[in-house]
């Protein structure tokens, strides 16, 4: 296991731990084995862990990491870039218990809340954890969050029924009154007028058929009358078609629209989830004109993935372990193929190699749809995880490698030797030396199969990862330095 107290810097030259996997792998330092660890926390079952297992790792990295104000940073990081829920409400828990007395606590509680429900999972999390003495602090900070929210969302996530509910929450934290919160606790909230509110008052009807021909005409409404944004669209794709099915083609055409895709900025795993949503409302029965909107919806959002100058080599771990689901239904081998045929598609000059036991080229038609694509890097493999194969089967010269993948190799043990051997043999044999990127889309554990200071590591899978992409080659700790960046 990594070493929270270590005063290296950065990871050793040679192996000085062992991955879940049982293979030889290098330690992390301690900020970034933390980032990387909530990043990708989903709090569910993967191939080497239970969620129960990973909610326990992630709050025991918070109780252990020696800056606890990095730790925080981190949280509203992943809160609101990774856009991760459950993992920064353990980890705004777990401060919560072991850090009293500093001054960024209040702020920090508020920062890291998006949404009410924020605050009652929070509450819920440390009182199932720690009992229902909360700490003034955390009071105080929630109770700031609690203030910020209009009507509708007080009303949106009221969470009746649950173990603490949002009165609870305001009885707990005290909140500074205002109409809002008092309407709240009155049972009296009149939501503002806004396109979710007008589909909420479509809800209340007091028929079946009446809720059903107010949400349908609701639909219809803010889609001929351009009130739906482009994002409000992708996210509602599916509720579309279950309420006002005639109208699902005006949404698929402002979704395939090129304008309103670089207007609404969304990428490829965004219109992906999207289309998965839909297609399971259909029960997998598409027709074809709705499969091309969608499949233009995925092209229009490639705009929006940013160019990398030179040769880039994309690495795909197709192995056993990749099998591991991490959010929506996808595994972290569907998320990588994602990854890598977007990549592909908006790169110049880009090739993508799979590996699993042994590493090849695959070359699809850089002139392929984006799905076609995806397809082609998805094909069968399986078995264990050789890094060591992917700079074997090298032959060029790159500018960058990216690799996707769990980090969970365990060859070295056959091979006798490391895996920055193997690269280092590449880059002799190439004459070339390529920026690394270690992309770690499932952290089973805080280890890396190249060291810390030899690659660019990346973590988790929001769409955010291309900025920091293009960040890290001007600063290779670029993401330490943006969750170092946060302020509250």
């Amino acid at each position: 296991m990594s070493r929270f107290n270590s005063s290296v810097a950065v990871a050793a030259a040679t192996p000085d731990t062992t991955n879940v996997a049982g293979g030889r792998a290098f330690s992390m330092s301690p900020k970034l084995e933390f980032a990387s660890r909530i990043l990708t926390s989903m709090c569910s079952d993967t191939y080497y862990k239970t969620a129960a297992q990973g909610i326990a790792d992630v709050a025991a990295l918070t109780r252990a990491i020696d800056d606890p104000l990095f730790a925080a940073k981190a949280a509203v990081y992943t809160r609101k870039v990774g856009n991760l829920r459950s993992v920064s409400h353990i980890v705004a828990g777990e401060l919560a218990k072991r850090v009293r007395g500093e001054r960024w606590t209040r702020s920090f509680y508020d920062a890291v809340v998006r949404r009410p429900d924020d605050v009652t999972e929070i509450l819920s999390y440390y009182q199932s954890v720690h009992g229902s003495k909360f700490p003034n602090a955390l009071k105080d900070g929630l109770g700031r969050a609690l203030g910020r929210f209009d009507a509708y969302q007080l009303a949106k996530y009221r969470g009746g029924g649950k173990t603490i509910s949002l009165i609870d929450a305001v009885n707990i934290c005290h909140p500074k009154s205002n109409e809002h919160l008092t309407a709240l606790m009155k049972g009296t909230l009149a939501p503002a007028e806004t396109w979710e509110t007008r589909l909420s008052a479509a809800g209340k009807k007091e028929t079946l058929q009446a809720k059903d021909a107010a949400k349908a005409e609701a639909w219809a409404d803010l889609l001929r009358d351009g009130k739906l944004g482009y994002l409000a669209c992708l996210r509602n794709l599916a509720n579309i078609f279950k309420q006002a099915p005639e109208q699902l083609k005006l949404a698929l055409a402002l979704l395939a629209d090129p304008v309103q895709a670089k207007r609404g900025g969304a990428f490829p795993f965004q219109v992906d989830t999207a289309a998965m949503q839909l297609i399971r409302e259909m029960n997998g029965q598409t027709p074809r004109w709705i499969g091309e909107k969608l499949m233009a919806a995925l092209e229009a959002s490639l705009q929006n993935v940013p160019e990398f100058p030179g040769k880039t080599l994309i690495v795909v771990d197709e192995s056993g372990s990749m099998t591991s689901e991490i959010a929506g239904g996808r595994t972290a081998h569907t998320i990588a193929t994602l990854f890598a045929a977007a990549l592909f598609k908006t790169q110049q000059d880009a090739e993508v190699m799979l590996f699993a036991e042994r590493a090849r080229y695959v070359r699809p038609n850089p002139l392929d749809s984006f799905g076609t694509i995806v397809k082609a890097f998805a094909q069968p493999g399986g078995g264990g995880t050789n890094f060591h194969s992917i700079f074997e089967e090298a032959h060029k010269a790159y500018d960058r490698i990216i690799i996707l993948s769990d980090m969970q190799g365990w060859v070295e043990r056959t091979y006798g030797s490391t895996v920055p051997k193997s690269f280092k043999a590449y880059c002799q044999k190439t004459k070339c030396k390529p920026y690394l990127y270690s992309f770690n889309l499932c952290a089973q554990d805080g280890t890396l199969q190249l060291p810390e200071r030899k690659v660019f590591c990346l973590a988790g899978w929001s769409d955010a990862v291309f900025t920091t992409m293009g960040n890290l080659e001007k600063d290779p700790q670029a993401l330490i330095h943006e969750i170092e960046a946060v302020t509250f």
